[in-house]
């Protein structure tokens, strides 16, 4: 296997196989993996079949998972447990995966989805069977075995997906839903137009709903990275509106990342209710290539959600760059939605690159709905900070419920470290209510869990 591929992989595993903890309640605080982008998942999957070819003569290096996870490096453990399954039998993968239960959570996690990638590969039937005997950790797990069967046998993969639709419904809520080919029948669609583009659009485009969705935008999206034109030929084959559009606008943002100029005079051919949105996508897909140069066209949008949308994608990409211009361009061009719902990512990227640059335009800003969301965000990134600094600027926002939130949150972190100081504080400070007051000391005891995650609603 190339080195480069181990990289990818080492962290996929990480996440990629929570919820086959989540699911045995032995993951503490993971989401399952919703927020791995499916084409991520696709590179574990692909790491583990490019040990298939070459591998097997190297399994004698070890001799059991137990090994392979005493490798010292994780880079080396990652191969060590890819060349190890690769050794295996097909027969031999039920036994494996009934050991994974005696092992330590994060080795769980990166074994378990190693064996599933390649268990899928091997012998899906068998693989997709074992998953009924899991309980809810099947639901997880079943669309890594998925994925893997499409990577060999997309045709297979499809018809089994489409005869047996009830088994993965629950899988597609936990992996949040259908967002850009995250959904069973996007997976299945992504790794089939990779080998047959017009036969997995035929069969996209026989499902129904979301799927039919879901597996479109897969197939657009992958034609739309190599050729956004031979893409946008495509869409004359899509009937439903709802997936049509969504096909579109997926063009749109690759045909804006790879070049801009293409990717307009592609939108002003569009119907004009559409092109708003479309510039809203390219624009965006422009912004995680060169976002200042998205912020400089941002004119091209009329005024609305969709200029919002792109002006909160645009900041947050260049604030991971340039957050001091990030927010400056952003309190300049964005609508006050937009200016709320972007400036808690560009705040949140600029504490890890200069906290104190980011404290002084944080408690420089005049107060209301902006500023508390800086302030917010501020503080969550910044809990390894000054607590009595990050305490005085929670005290300062505005919104009760959201001064409460922060100021908890705050005190409670600072429970760990110092229970005395934090309890005495929460107990007189006049920036909770006493409902609210009552609610953290039982938190910051160890009562109860509270806090909100994240950085702005965002879309």
């Amino acid at each position: 296997m190339k080195a480069t591929v181990l990289g990818p992989v080492a962290a996929l595993v990480i996440g990629g196989a929570a919820g086959f903890l989540a699911g045995k309640n032995t993951a503490p605080g993971m989401d399952a993996d919703k927020d791995i982008p499916a084409d991520a998942r696709s590179a574990a999957r692909r790491a583990a079949s490019a040990s298939s070819g070459g591998a097997a003569s190297r399994g004698d290096r070890v001799k059991s998972v137990k090994d392979a996870l005493a490798t010292r490096g994780q880079s080396a453990r990652t191969q060590a447990l890819l060349d190890f399954y690769a050794s295996l039998d097909p027969s031999q993968f039920a036994d494996e995966a009934k050991k994974l239960e005696d092992l330590p959570w994060s080795e769980r996690i990166m074994a378990g989805y190693l064996l599933f990638a390649r268990w899928g590969e091997e012998d899906p039937t068998a693989a997709m069977a074992y998953t009924k005997t899991m309980g809810m950790a099947g639901n997880f797990v079943r669309g890594t075995v998925m994925q893997s069967w499409a990577a060999k046998y997309p045709e297979d993969a499809a018809k089994y997906y489409t005869d047996n639709p009830a088994e993965f419904r629950m899988a597609g809520m936990m992996r949040g839903g259908g967002g850009r080919g995250g959904s069973t029948a996007g997976v299945i669609a992504a790794e089939w137009a990779r080998q047959d583009s017009d036969s997995a659009m035929a069969w996209a485009t026989s499902l129904d709903g979301r799927d039919q969705r879901d597996a479109v935008r897969s197939i657009v999206s992958e034609a739309a990275k190599e050729d956004p034109a031979e893409a946008a030929a495509m869409l004359s084959s899509i009937d439903d509106a709802d997936a049509k559009k969504d096909a579109q606008n997926t063009i749109a943002r690759e045909w804006g990342k790879s070049n801009w100029g293409e990717a307009q005079a592609w939108i002003a051919t569009l119907p004009a209710d559409q092109q708003s949105d479309a510039l809203s996508r390219a624009l965006r897909g422009l912004a995680e290539a060169d976002p200042e140069a998205a912020a400089a066209n941002i004119t091209a949008i009329p005024e609305g959600e969709d200029r919002d949308a792109a002006v909160e994608d645009i900041a947050r990409e260049w604030g991971r760059q340039d957050p001091s211009a990030a927010a400056s361009w952003l309190l300049a061009n964005g609508s006050a939605d937009a200016q709320e719902d972007g400036i808690g990512r560009v705040v949140s990227s600029w504490v890890t690159q200069d906290s104190e640059a980011a404290y002084a335009f944080v408690n420089e800003q005049p107060a209301g709905e902006v500023r508390d969301e800086a302030v917010s965000s501020y503080v969550r990134a910044n809990m390894g900070g000054d607590v009595q600094q990050n305490l005085q600027l929670a005290e300062s926002i505005t919104n009760d419920r959201d001064r409460a939130r922060t100021v908890g949150m705050t005190a409670m972190m600072w429970a760990r470290s110092d229970k005395e100081a934090a309890t005495e504080y929460i107990e007189n400070t006049s920036a909770l209510s006493d409902e609210a007051r009552a609610r953290v000391l039982q938190m910051s005891q160890g009562g109860g869990r509270g806090g909100r995650g994240g950085g702005g609603r965002g879309r």
